[in-house]
């Protein structure tokens, strides 16, 4: 019958509209429960990193070239002092809203390299992450996608315009957490 379709769509449509509120609005939280420090050796290095004693340097990849990147900061941005190096890969399972993150540090040099894996949404571990390291400054990078693109792909596979999405997500956790401390400088750069 004609009125149990219209019924129907009614309803399915309220479940789907609901559900991309909720997305929409969730969105911005930090979205990981935990994380784990997957070694003895990222346990003895992770103090090292703490309370503003390095700079955040987001990678889109694992294996971009590090020398090129340092040289850039370091002419670019006037940058004093250790890198953390930051690459995070997302999880099989992203259905979850939040997830425990396993955490490796591994020293490079005078830089440290930091991945993080088993995650739901870059951007929202990138924030958490430098929530429990402190950094200085946050190096972010910005791709020359269309926003819009850019904005479904992170609300449907937790990836997308990640440098943005890490100073949103950050401004509106610092809206909720009085601090006294100095925030970390952001720096958004474009490739």
């Amino acid at each position: 019958r004609r009125d149990g379709i219209i019924i129907s769509s009614i309803f399915i449509g309220a479940v789907l509209l609901i559900g991309a509120l909720s997305r929409y609005l969730r969105a911005t939280e930090l979205r990981v429960q935990q994380m784990n420090l997957a070694d003895a050796e990222s346990v003895a290095l992770w103090p090292e990193l703490k309370g503003k004693k390095v700079h955040f340097v987001a990678m889109r990849s694992d294996g971009e070239d590090i020398n090129r990147k340092r040289r850039e900061l370091r002419k670019h941005y006037n940058v004093r002092g250790h890198l953390a190096w930051v690459h995070v890969e997302l999880g099989d399972d992203r259905s979850h809203f939040d997830t425990v993150c396993e955490v490796r540090v591994r020293k490079l040099g005078a830089d440290y390299q930091i991945t993080v894996t088993n995650a739901v949404a870059i951007a929202n571990t990138l924030a958490y992450l430098s929530e429990q390291l402190d950094p200085i400054s946050l190096f972010l990078g910005l791709t020359r996608g269309n926003p819009v693109s850019q904005a479904l792909r992170y609300l449907l596979w937790g990836e997308g315009e990640t440098g943005l999405l890490v100073y949103q997500i950050l401004v509106r956790y610092w809206g909720w957490t009085p601090e006294d401390d100095e925030r970390p400088r952001i720096f958004l750069m474009s490739d």
